[in-house]
């Protein structure tokens, strides 16, 4: 019982001091809550994907845009006589805190990403009356959201904007292209749709977004034009195909030309050289030869009588020779003259 009396007590004071008080505190927490709701009005968060429009009394003061959004620099001359590069609104740059007058500026955020529209299929004409299905797409964003804000105002009159705008364009430029081109050329094609989106640009910049890339979605060939265009496509390859025979043919002939002629230059030089060296051979044994007669002209006589009768006489044949004939005549006189000269 002594133990519970000192916190009743001290729990009474609490009671009374808070009633003694109470007009205090209360004064205190509503100054407390008007300062929250007041740093509450008094600043706005811009996310990195984000960007705002700051109003006053319905009036655009300022607005806020991301660091890599260089729109009104690149199209400075299209949005001179726009609100945003007047005097009256002020551009800022970058995301995260910023300040506004509490009660009295209002901010509207808007996002900064890319947007994509996609057409509706449409029978689309080429230059020689080629019909396509067409579905067409384009990247689109933001760039200016005061001037979205007044112009537009909303996501669906952009998407009814860039309908009114971008489909015609590609349609223009499919009707001045060629089949050919429009089905296979793609740098054709891209270079066409490129000029194609400086002209939607010159349109859209005053109503604050831009067009980053239009491209063709989808495109499909009407059930009639399948089979002609079939058959179009098999006869471009099998002209491709009948270009690159014909060539590789050409590069056959000139490599046989070229390795007919090397070989008959070489067998030619061969021949030569063969030549030189029999005439330089038979040079030097006709040499051997006039030196072996200078040497003793009674045995080379007597040799070359021995090469005619072995050059002469075959397997089993049988020469029957005067004896006055010059090559026996020559034989015995050496072969005498040889004993003769041995037997002293």
């Amino acid at each position: 019982m002594n133990n519970e009396r000192p916190f009743s007590q001290s729990q009474t004071a609490f009671s009374e001091a808070i009633k003694r008080n109470r007009g205090r505190l209360i004064v205190i927490a509503l100054i407390l809550v008007a300062l929250i709701v007041l740093i509450n009005e008094s600043i706005f968060i811009v996310g990195e994907a984000e960007q705002s429009v700051v109003t006053r009394f319905g009036v655009i003061k300022r607005i806020v845009i991301n660091k890599h959004n260089d729109f009104h620099e690149r199209y400075a001359s299209l949005l001179k006589d726009e609100i945003t590069l007047s005097d009256s609104v002020v551009i800022q740059v970058g995301s995260g805190l910023h300040f506004k007058v509490p009660f009295i500026d209002k901010v509207e955020t808007f996002p900064s990403r890319l947007y994509t529209y996609i057409s509706d299929s449409e029978v689309v004409n080429t230059a020689e009356k080629k019909q396509y299905y067409v579905q067409t797409f384009a990247q689109w964003y933001i760039a200016d959201p005061a001037l979205f804000t007044l112009k537009l105002g909303n996501m669906v009159s952009a998407e009814n904007q860039l309908d009114n705008l971008i489909h015609p364009v590609i349609v223009q430029a499919i009707n001045r292209m060629i089949a050919e081109d429009f089905v296979s050329n793609k740098d054709a094609l891209n270079s066409s749709l490129s000029r194609g989106l400086t002209t939607v640009n010159s349109d859209l910049v005053a109503r604050g977004i831009e067009v980053r890339d239009i491209q063709v979605h989808r495109t499909i060939l009407p059930p009639a034009n399948l089979e002609s265009t079939y058959a179009r496509m098999q006869a471009d390859r099998a002209k491709v195909a009948q270009q690159l025979r014909s060539e590789g043919d050409e590069e056959y002939r000139k490599s046989v030309s070229s390795a007919d002629l090397q070989a008959r230059q070489l067998e030619a030089d061969a021949i030569s050289e063969a030549g030189a060296v029999r005439a330089q051979a038979e040079s030097e044994a006709m040499q051997i030869y006039a030196d072996a007669y200078g040497v003793d002209e009674t045995f080379y006589s007597y040799w070359r009588s021995l090469r005619a009768l072995e050059e002469s006489l075959t397997d089993k044949a049988t020469l029957v020779l005067d004896k006055d004939h010059p090559l026996w005549s020559e034989l015995l006189s050496y072969a005498t003259g040889a004993y003769g000269a041995v037997q002293p």
